[in-house]
């Protein structure tokens, strides 16, 4: 039962997800494929390619497509402790609550992933200015 998980590779948080969906996922119940791979037309059929690129995307072994925050619970279930609390992320009252928290990660991903890089390298890249050294 082969489940695909779709991201965006030019994501630093995208793909430190994506590592560790691999890294914790049986073998062969997860397919990683990022935006750019030709197969995505074909297995998200339907969707606008601007659609497709605003979140991430699980594609479960019966062809249901499931996006953004819905899709991050299924892949949660790869893990006991994502087990135990998929359930209760799933309850309807709270689905409008993990939408936003999801489309404002979504939305700043790419900022976010250079203060995740920034994080490890130790510090930005560029040099803070004077106001900020004081």
């Amino acid at each position: 039962m082969m489940h695909y998980f779709i991201y965006d590779e030019r994501c630093g948080l995208c793909v430190a997800f994506k590592e560790w969906l691999m890294d914790n996922a049986q073998a062969e119940t997860f397919e990683a494929i990022s935006f750019d791979d030709p197969r995505i037309p074909q297995i998200l059929r339907g969707k606008a390619e601007t659609e497709i690129r605003e979140s991430a995307h699980v594609v479960t072994p019966n062809g249901r497509v499931l996006s953004g925050h819905s899709a991050i619970l299924v892949t949660l279930s790869v893990r006991w402790w994502g087990r135990l609390i998929r359930p209760v992320l799933s309850l309807p009252f709270l689905d409008p609550f993990l939408r936003f928290i999801y489309t404002w990660i979504s939305k700043n991903r790419y900022r976010l992933s250079c203060r995740l890089r920034d994080s490890k390298q130790g510090g930005p890249e560029r040099p803070l200015p004077a106001k900020d050294l004081k």
